[in-house]
């Protein structure tokens, strides 16, 4: 075990010494993540969503979002499960909005309990956020529109075609 953790504390001082953030890079973490800090919290509510099979299945929802990384990132915690029946999950889902330096701009990475996920950008502004994730035969749209006591989120599928299907809707209040 100190052996893992000399060789983390090596990575680390290599990054740090080889790759500074930028004071500007520094800046736009802070406003990133200062324009969701409202998100912070406990959420709860219900929602629907189109499953692939055609049919639908309202859902209840918890999310629950915590700062991280001295203030510079949200952990984004979702749990999701049938409708009346909090035993049955059917989405449990974690995220990390963070500040890609390189980039200059935010990245969501997500990670899901079936052993999905992905690294995606984020969209960012007063009181909304969007993300897009390219996927075989088309794409899949995310917005959200959150106040301090509320956080409704959509999504939308584009097929190949163009055809756009509005196949999610959720709707949180702060608890």
């Amino acid at each position: 075990m100190p052996m893992i953790a000399a060789a983390l504390l090596a990575l680390s001082a290599s990054a740090t010494a080889s790759d500074p953030v930028p004071a500007a890079a520094a800046a736009g973490a802070s406003e990133c993540i200062a324009l969701l800090a409202p998100l912070i919290g406990e959420w709860r509510g219900e929602g629907r969503t189109v499953i692939p099979d055609g049919s639908r299945q309202r859902f209840d929802s918890r999310e629950t979002v915590t700062s991280r990384l001295s203030g510079n990132a949200l952990l984004v915690e979702g749990k999701h499960s049938l409708a009346g029946n909090p035993a049955q999950l059917v989405h449990d889902a974690i995220g990390m909005i963070t500040w890609d330096a390189r980039a200059k701009s935010c990245r969501f990475r997500t990670a899901l309990a079936s052993g999905m996920g992905g690294d995606f950008p984020i969209e960012v502004g007063p009181g909304r956020f969007a993300w897009r994730i390219d996927a075989p035969g088309g794409r899949i749209d995310y917005v959200a529109e959150f106040t301090q006591d509320s956080w409704v989120e959509r999504g939308r599928r584009t097929g190949p075609d163009g055809r756009a299907v509005n196949f999610f809707e959720m709707t949180l209040r702060r608890q």
